[in-house]
């Protein structure tokens, strides 16, 4: 498929290379010999991530420290253009879309199908490993997903954050139909986590968000209902808030969310303590809290709460085995239409514009973004 802005043939590797803190630069790399069971893909449509961004403004995420240049993106899609030896699973033509984490293989982790908690995981953009901005990337094939015919480059590479919800909410949540099920944060990774919710057939998928335009496009993409929460009273807890919050939007509700004193499964994507609180305050007895966002490594969570209702709190990290056939199935069927969040495209060439307005929240324009994409050029043979 075509990209979605047309875009020159790139010239050589050209890479998006972060070389300090605000330091980037579009620069042409080396490109290594395929080790056995790679292939060669290039790449064609990458989406922004806060992650790719925070690495650009901060230069560490936690314990990943940027301490070498570093090629960016971590969201992408391409084309198989070369296959390494003993590859009988894909042939130069394919349509990929990647997924950027490959781990060891052979540690107890792997082999019981929890390879994203693998210690040696290689993952892109995340230090020292390079990204995917670049014209070529090298993977493991049994990373390169293929797609369908009609799935378009643009939607492939939406595969990435799609499979980070469909494993919060399916694996980690337990995602069942008839549930309702309480999403807080209506950015990128909320809007999908609803979206999964709605198509595994959930009940009733409530957004929460502080940003009425995030609520609006939340209404129309996945949501039954939204809830944007109050500014806290004066001397009033963080705790209190939560409880005086999670109360209010249950009455607002009614039907089975206030009869069930809460929610089946709520899924956190912003990390922010706040959210946590709220949530397990929103949660039914015996519900599930999952913590899909990333915010402080620290906080504080209502413990008696959680003791008293038996209400569990679980992590949701990355994807795992079968996430990525999951999430290619729900869109390649239908049931989520991923290209709506796309609001801003960007050639390879202007990469620093498409960061800047990542990071700023809004595009050149003047509208609001909620991902944004870089087309990448068809690669020279």
């Amino acid at each position: 498929m075509n990209n979605s802005l047309p875009t020159p043939p790139a010239q050589g590797n050209v890479s998006f290379v972060l070389r300090r803190v605000n330091d980037t630069v579009l620069e042409d790399r080396p490109v290594r010999p395929l080790r056995a069971g790679e292939v060669r893909v290039n790449v064609r449509q990458t989406g922004l991530c806060g992650s790719d961004c925070h690495y650009r403004s901060h230069g560490r995420i936690g314990e990943f420290v940027l301490e070498a240049p570093m090629v960016l993106g971590h969201e992408s899609s391409g084309i198989v253009c070369e296959v390494g030896p003993g590859v009988t699973t894909h042939a130069v033509g394919d349509r990929v879309a990647l997924e950027p984490g490959v781990p060891c293989l052979s540690c107890s982790l792997c082999l019981g199908g929890r390879y994203n908690l693998c210690r040696a995981m290689v993952f892109a953009a995340t230090p020292p490993y390079d990204g995917t901005l670049a014209t070529y990337y090298q993977v493991h094939a049994s990373f390169a997903h293929k797609v369908p015919d009609h799935m378009t480059l643009e939607e492939a590479s939406l595969m990435e954050p799609l499979s980070v919800a469909v494993h919060a909410a399916v694996a980690r949540g337990r995602l069942a139909p008839l549930q309702n099920v309480l999403v807080l944060g209506a950015g990128p990774i909320g809007l999908l986590v609803g979206a999964v919710a709605r198509a595994c057939g959930a009940s009733s998928v409530v957004m929460s968000d502080l940003v009425d335009e995030k609520l609006a496009f939340a209404s129309d993409f996945c949501a039954t209902s939204t809830f944007k929460p109050d500014a806290p009273r004066p001397d009033e807890s963080e705790g209190e808030l939560a409880a005086r919050t999670a109360s209010a939007l249950k009455a607002s509700l009614g039907g089975s969310v206030q009869a069930n004193d809460g929610f089946d499964l709520v899924l956190d994507a912003t990390g922010a303590q706040s959210c946590i609180m709220l949530g397990v305050w929103a949660a039914r007895p015996q519900g599930r809290v999952v913590a899909v966002g990333m915010g402080r490594p620290d906080i504080l969570v209502p413990v008696t709460r959680m003791s008293v209702q038996e209400i569990e709190l679980v992590g949701s990290f990355r994807y795992s085995c079968g996430d990525y056939e999951r999430a290619i199935a729900l869109v390649a069927s239908g049931q989520i239409d991923v290209k709506r969040l796309v609001t801003h495209r960007y050639v390879f060439s202007d990469a620093s514009k498409a960061f800047d307005a990542t990071t700023a929240g809004r595009g050149e324009d003047g509208r609001a973004t909620i991902k944004v994409q870089i087309c990448q050029g068809e690669a020279r043979s």
